[in-house]
């Protein structure tokens, strides 16, 4: 029951949304995920502490970091539309990647498939031609 509470954890600190949806119903966690009694009152009590909302914000700035640097131009383009598409990509997908050429090109591609406007589309694709260069230039090593 230890992995279904660390998947838990996990789970729960890469989604505000089913953060609040556990402060709401704690029981829910039971439903979600196998876990004894006393590792669900853990549970509970984690995200309902003030801390969790930390974890939760340094979880995405460690998602978004990679983003930033290396689509400048794309984040800037997107302006607010940025906050939702990366929420739809981090929900979409929750593993992350610690290389941040390679997560950036999983961003990229995600967006990529969106709705965006001409400006923000050409950013994309200029940008995104650096990160795979610099991938290509990576794989080769």
């Amino acid at each position: 029951m230890l992995a279904q509470f660390q998947q838990a954890l996990a789970e729960l600190t890469a989604s505000p949304e089913r953060c609040r949806t556990a402060r709401r119903d704690p029981a829910v966690l039971g439903r979600w995920y196998d876990l004894t009694d006393v590792e669900q009152h853990r549970l509970a009590a984690v995200v309902a502490s003030r801390g969790m909302e930390a974890n939760c914000m340094l979880y995405r700035a460690n998602r978004l970091a990679p983003i930033a640097l290396n689509l400048p131009d794309t984040c800037d383009a997107l302006g607010p539309g940025l906050e939702p598409l990366a929420s739809a990509y981090w929900e979409a997908e929750p593993r992350t990647d610690v290389n941040f050429l390679v997560e950036t090109a999983r961003f990229a591609a995600f967006v990529d498939q969106q709705p965006i406007d001409g400006a923000a589309r050409e950013a994309l694709e200029r940008e995104v031609a650096v990160v795979h260069a610099k991938l290509a230039c990576v794989a080769t090593w």
